[in-house]
């Protein structure tokens, strides 16, 4: 990425600490630090107050980057939408196990009101269910390590584009708040199906 460089060459041709600079755009001088090691990226308004603090425009600031974001986006939206699609069938075969044992087999078991098809369905649920929670954790990861929230947005400003919704949302200022309603909400919604289609499975038998 090109930021880095343009961010300590402009820093010093100023004659700027990274705490001076941090202090000017409201942030912190660790963070000033990891945007010029590479480590994070800057959003759009941290953009454009490094612009006006430089005297530079956010174009020379960034440069070729945004080919970069966007080549990085497209690759990683290709492998997160087959995580994605792996998250829900791991799910959906764990309901369908689930729901399917404990028609089948009837057999009494040591805990009350539940046969053994049922325990063996609550098993096999959360075979299915434990590596579709890990796959989502991974769709996460893959946002956070590579900057995805922030790379779109600054794509879209380059292109005169609307800033997507998404940076606006909670994942983009709570990310592991975020994390947590996900696999509370996936789990929830998944187990709350499973219950409905078992009850309605053991109505009809």
């Amino acid at each position: 990425m090109e930021l880095p460089r343009q961010l300590r060459a402009n820093r010093e041709r100023l004659g700027l600490s990274q705490e001076d600079v941090a202090h000017a755009i409201y942030v912190s001088r660790q963070t000033m630090s990891s945007w010029e090691r590479g480590k994070t990226y800057p959003d759009v308004q941290s953009l454009m107050l490094l612009s006006q603090l430089f005297g530079v425009s956010i174009d020379e600031l960034v440069k070729g980057d945004v080919v970069s974001m966007k080549e990085m986006v497209s690759k990683d939206a290709v492998v997160m939408e087959r995580m994605a699609l792996g998250s829900v069938m791991l799910m959906l075969m764990g309901i369908a196990c689930m729901v399917g044992l404990n028609a089948v087999w009837k057999d009494s078991s040591p805990v009350p009101y539940m046969s053994i098809g049922s325990l063996a369905g609550i098993a096999a649920m959360a075979a299915f269910w434990i590596p579709s929670l890990v796959l989502s954790m991974r769709i996460e990861k893959i946002k956070k390590d590579h900057s995805l929230v922030t790379y779109r947005e600054i794509s879209a400003f380059m292109d005169g584009e609307e800033i997507p919704e998404e940076s606006k949302a909670l994942s983009r200022s709570k990310p592991l708040l975020s994390n947590i309603v996900k696999l509370v909400c996936g789990a929830g919604i998944g187990l709350i199906v499973a219950f409905v289609l078992t009850l309605i499975v053991n109505a009809l038998h």
